[in-house]
């Protein structure tokens, strides 16, 4: 299986080809040593951060800023982002306060990125 990405490890964007061929992966067109392991994380383990933001309990049109202390699975994005949804902190809410701790057992936590009071 032949896949084009673009690398998002540098300034650079380098476009690369990406061949799989059962777990052997071969990379082209990266200039640097980030763009191979990004493409072949890419192709067999691809992982994604979040950030997003969700209501703050007793107050009208507020919203508190989160996301994950680190990157998930791609395939458990939409099962987090449902977790998150149902949040509604209340305040206080201190910058870095753990939301939800190891959300799906993914090993990432929910955490805010502001105060609120």
């Amino acid at each position: 299986m032949t896949e084009i990405l673009t690398c998002i490890m540098c300034p650079l964007g380098c476009e690369m080809t990406v061949e799989t061929n059962d777990d052997l992966v071969t990379v082209t067109g990266n200039q640097c040593e980030k763009g191979e392991v990004f493409a072949q994380e890419e192709v067999l383990h691809p992982i994604r951060n979040l950030a997003t933001s969700v209501p703050i309990a007793g107050k009208h049109f507020k919203m508190l800023s989160v996301r994950l202390s680190d990157r998930v699975p791609r395939h458990l994005l939409k099962e987090i982002i449902a977790e998150i949804a149902k949040l509604r902190p209340g305040p206080p809410v201190k910058r870095g306060q753990v939301l939800i701790s190891n959300v799906l057992k993914s090993g990432a936590n929910v955490i805010a990125t502001r105060t609120v009071e």
